[in-house]
């Protein structure tokens, strides 16, 4: 309607429709969009309204529109301290959009303005994030020592650049050799002086180079997180934390400061701790098995060039469950000969080779397994806790013929593992040094493996099932059969509940080598629930109490406490909020196809 106007007349027509809806009280974004088709309005209404519109795109996810907003907004007349604020923001929206050249150019102006310094060091994590993720390592650790170099009234400020500076140097080796070693020298002398966020990292360098016991860490850490922190120094804390947390297999308390950390980043900031953040949560997801939950997590990995940790992670996921073409086409998307050097490839390396080992390739695995182990050896990552690649290659040797170098490295890897002595890692190695010893002595270590990972108050069962698998077939191996099977339906039991359909699929075919008959999962699950059972345990997650059930159901009180026993059972769950997750998971496997696992 308007095409024909001259562009003045044209734009005065929406500066007034802008006007009159704000006074009409419509909504923001409906105002800001006629801005969009203004020049600068010289007004302060017109600034606030498209600083609203952009908190309004930013918390509904949609960074481009948001992206628009400021754009538009930074014509307005503005302060330098407040252009500086807007850029800073612009450029990380901008990075959110997978826009990193911009991001970077619209940073690095924020950076040369007037700012206060908490404001500048906003900018500078914010710069040096977007280049570590463009592979710029070295720009970044200049922009950060430099603002650093410019703090010298502010030592609070400047520990937390310190920080930012480690954390970042963990996507270069010789960075990080260089940041680490002065933070260790420093920490030790004068803890002060690194502050609680770096005394966290230094605790997280401690647990991956295999110095302190799970305990041990956390101990500290929870003794850091007890302390006053800056906060612009909490977000390195809280992640940290949480890293830490996950490794020693207190996943509930990993989950909560995961949630914390999330909550106080600023949604229109770039921080290194975001991403950091979503990857353990991503390592908490794995470690309780939801495969279904961590593909969605893996959907957004962020602009980087390279796979992430939820990328390996989305990968493992589709092994367990057998989709084995699709993880297949997903390593496909990436050639990792052109990734940048960094932690997250050392991950998806160990992610592809447990997708070649699974798929046949057990050359192939084992060459990924030791890249993966030499690269972590070269960062001083010595613990099994971040990744297990010694029992992964031991298990590789052993399908090749290699038993002896096997038995080495399984010894070594559980020797490493009882220094943080999680029943996670710990029992994963017992697993494969008791396949890699062989007879009476490796029976022992199988249950011993079992046994440890079946006591653990943490959920173990992504590496419970293996350890049955593997004890399973020992014990065929010896000629006890009646104990292999029990052993074999329980992986298989616990495979049906994680919808690991690969382990199921395995545990089905031992079992039938060991001359057993049925489905190898009849006995548990939502499927082997009776009729009355299932109506009871869907009353029950429904909220209704076991007097109300019989009541409605004109049973006794005992009948339907006895019945929700028996679900329990079934279902392998302990508590009753436990039940209308567990029977959705079976709901959902029941419209899936299974393997075949009858004998």
């Amino acid at each position: 309607m308007l095409s024909g106007w001259p562009r003045p007349r044209r734009e005065a027509v929406h500066r007034a429709a802008a006007e009159a809806m704000l006074r009409r009280g419509d909504r923001v974004e409906a105002v800001a969009r006629h801005l969009l088709r203004t020049p600068a309005v010289g007004r302060s209404w017109a600034l606030r309204v498209l600083r609203d519109a952009v908190t309004v795109a930013v918390h509904d996810a949609r960074p481009a529109d948001a992206v628009g907003y400021l754009r538009r907004a930074l014509d307005e007349p503005l302060t330098d301290d407040l252009r500086q604020r807007l850029l800073t923001e612009l450029g990380s929206l901008e990075y959110a959009s997978a826009d990193t050249p911009a991001a970077i150019a619209r940073l690095a102006e924020a950076q040369h303005l007037p700012a206060d310094p908490r404001n500048r060091v906003r900018t500078a994590v914010a710069l040096g994030t977007a280049l570590a993720g463009r592979g710029e390592i070295r720009t970044a650790m200049e922009v950060l020592r430099r603002t650093e170099g410019r703090l010298s009234g502010h030592p609070g400020l400047a520990r937390t650049v310190q920080t930012a500076t480690a954390l970042l140097s963990d996507e270069d080796l010789a960075t990080r050799q260089e940041v680490y070693r002065w933070l260790s020298e420093t920490g030790r002398h004068s803890p002060e002086l690194v502050g609680t966020a770096g005394q966290a990292l230094l605790v997280r360098y401690a647990a991956t180079a295999a110095l302190i016991s799970a305990d041990e860490a956390m101990a500290r850490v929870r003794d850091l997180l007890a302390q006053p922190t800056d906060p612009l120094a909490e977000p390195f804390l809280l992640g940290t934390a949480a890293a830490v947390a996950q490794w020693a297999d207190e996943l509930d308390e990993a989950e909560r400061l995961v949630e914390r950390g999330l909550a106080g980043q600023h949604p229109a900031l770039l921080h290194p701790m975001q991403h950091a953040l979503l990857n353990t949560r991503a390592d908490i997801v794995a470690a309780r098995g939801d495969h279904a939950r961590l593909l969605v997590l893996a959907a957004d990995t962020g602009p980087g060039p390279g796979p992430t940790n939820r990328d390996a992670h989305a990968l493992m996921a589709l092994v367990h469950t057998g989709r084995s073409d699709e993880a297949l086409r997903h390593a496909d998307r990436f050639d990792l000969r052109e990734v940048p050097e960094n932690w997250e490839l050392n991950r998806y390396l160990y992610a592809r080779g447990v997708l070649r080992a699974a798929t046949g390739d057990p050359a192939g695995a084992l060459h990924d397994f030791l890249e993966c182990g030499r690269r972590q050896a070269a960062r001083e990552v010595i613990s099994p806790v971040v990744t297990p690649w010694r029992t992964a290659v031991a298990e590789c040797r052993l399908a090749l013929g290699g038993g002896p170098e096997a038995l080495a490295l399984a010894t070594e890897e559980l020797r490493l593992a009882r220094v943080w002595n999680t029943p996670r890692t710990v029992g994963r190695a017992l697993r494969v040094l008791g396949t890699a010893t062989g007879g009476r002595r490796g029976l022992e270590l199988a249950e011993e493996a079992v046994r440890t990972l079946r006591d653990a108050p943490a959920d173990t069962d992504m590496e419970l099932i293996p350890a049955l698998l593997a004890q399973g077939r020992q014990l065929l191996d010896a000629g006890e059969r009646g104990r292999a099977r029990a052993r074999l339906r329980e992986a298989a039991e616990l495979a049906e509940r994680k919808g690991a359909l690969r382990w199921l699929a395995l545990a089905g075919q031992a079992l039938r080598e060991g001359g057993a008959r049925g489905s190898a999962a009849s006995r548990t699950g939502a499927g082997a629930l009776t009729g009355s059972e299932r109506r009871i345990a869907e009353l029950a997650a429904d909220g209704r109490t076991n007097t109300e059930i019989a009541d409605l159901l004109h049973l006794a009180r005992r009948t339907v406490e006895t019945h929700l026993t028996s679900t329990y059972r079934k279902l392998r769950i302990r508590r009753r909020t436990e039940l209308a997750g567990a029977l959705e998971r079976g709901a959902r496997r029941e419209r899936e196809p299974h393997p075949d696992t009858r004998g």
